[in-house]
């Protein structure tokens, strides 16, 4: 009895060690191992999904970009984010001027950037142009200067303080012929230079804007505009409207200017397709030989249509700063417009949110990104 219950001692002793020295349980082995998978297996695909979302989410058209969550509302609610609006681009060091695929923010495009910036008027890479609508607001001024935007005027004489210490070539204009205009353009200029180039009447042949014939604004112009060339301006032409009537109107004015000085035309156009705006602009650009400056320009149907889509905008985008980035003639080009408050066209456009955040569109216009 006692020997049995000795062995069965035995017996138990072998079995709690057996238990305690024994290998380590298949789910406590699968737990550990399945953790270090998803750490080194998926890590590249992350970085690649990051690299593809700087160009997807600019275009907004497929759908592994992680935002916008709408692509057809408003813009700023599809694009405005901390990192796009906070990035250093604000400065025209931190501009991302040479090498965007470095510095630019995961969101924004970088495939293909453009070509850098040297902060001077007219040449490749530093043709942007700022349509302003935000007054002297300091912050929004740093935020939208980079080596590719240049030129700024806000269709009026009015120089935001700030322009000038933040690298803006400002380009005031005599909008109108009405007194009061005349009288607060004549003010501004009585003094010292505001910039190189005076912009002229505000789409003369459009009823809703300046609103004259050729010949009266070719008389204002000889009394109020050709006498700053003493000062060293430099003018361009009134800004036809995209209305038909618009070339038959510059070839009157032209005639009825005769010893005016013209050394720029200025030129808007609104519609849909890039087709369209290159042949629209190219005829300008053969009607008087004269260097282009497009100083108001979206993808906005005026016609009744269907307004074009985010991706559409971007696509369009993308083709016109390429296009106007190799065009020699083409010397600026002012997308509509820098501010918070966008009037009358599709909101998709928008560069700023209204909060005062730059859009990805926005983004990809100051850096030059198509």
């Amino acid at each position: 009895m006692a020997s049995k219950l000795l062995n069965l001692v035995a017996l138990s002793s072998l079995a709690v060690l057996a238990v305690s020295f024994g290998p380590a349980s298949t789910n406590a082995l699968a737990t550990g191992h399945a953790h270090m998978n998803r750490h080194f297996d998926h890590a590249p695909i992350a970085a690649k999904k990051k690299r593809e979302t700087k160009r997807c989410k600019a275009r907004a058209t497929t759908s592994s970009s992680p935002a916008p969550a709408s692509t057809t509302t408003k813009a700023a609610e599809t694009t405005e984010k901390p990192q796009t609006t906070e990035k250093p681009e604000t400065t025209k060091a931190a501009a991302p001027t040479t090498t965007k695929t470095s510095s630019t923010p995961a969101s924004t495009p970088s495939s293909g950037s453009g070509a850098p910036g040297n902060d001077k008027f007219g040449q490749k890479g530093s043709k942007i142009c700022a349509a302003w609508g935000n007054g002297n607001d300091v912050d929004s001024l740093k935020k939208f200067k980079t080596d590719h935007v240049v030129g700024l005027y806000d269709w009026s004489p009015d120089r935001p303080a700030a322009a000038p210490g933040l690298g803006y070539d400002f380009w005031p204009m005599l909008w109108g012929g009405s007194s009061d205009r005349i009288s607060a353009f004549e003010d501004k200029l009585s003094g010292e230079k505001l910039g190189s180039i005076i912009l002229g009447f505000n789409e003369p042949n459009e009823p809703g804007q300046s609103n004259m014939d050729p010949q009266t604004a070719a008389q204002l112009w000889k009394q109020h505009i050709e006498p700053k060339r003493s000062k060293g301006y430099k003018f361009a032409s009134p800004a036809m409207s995209s209305r038909p009537n618009g070339q038959q109107w510059m070839t009157d004015f032209i005639k009825a200017c005769d010893g005016c000085n013209v050394d720029y035309q200025a030129v808007h156009w609104y519609d849909t397709s890039f087709e369209k705006f290159k042949t629209y602009i190219t005829d300008y650009h053969n009607q008087l030989k004269l260097p282009i400056l497009i100083t108001e320009f979206a993808d906005q149907n005026f016609n009744g249509g269907a307004q074009a889509s985010q991706s559409e905008i971007f696509a369009f985008m993308g083709q016109a700063l390429e296009w106007i980035d190799d065009t020699d003639w083409i010397l600026a080009a002012c997308p509509f417009g820098i501010m918070k408050d966008l009037p009358d066209i599709n909101q998709l456009n928008r560069l700023q949110s209204t909060s005062g955040g730059i859009t990805d569109l926005g983004y990809m216009v100051i850096n030059n990104s198509y």
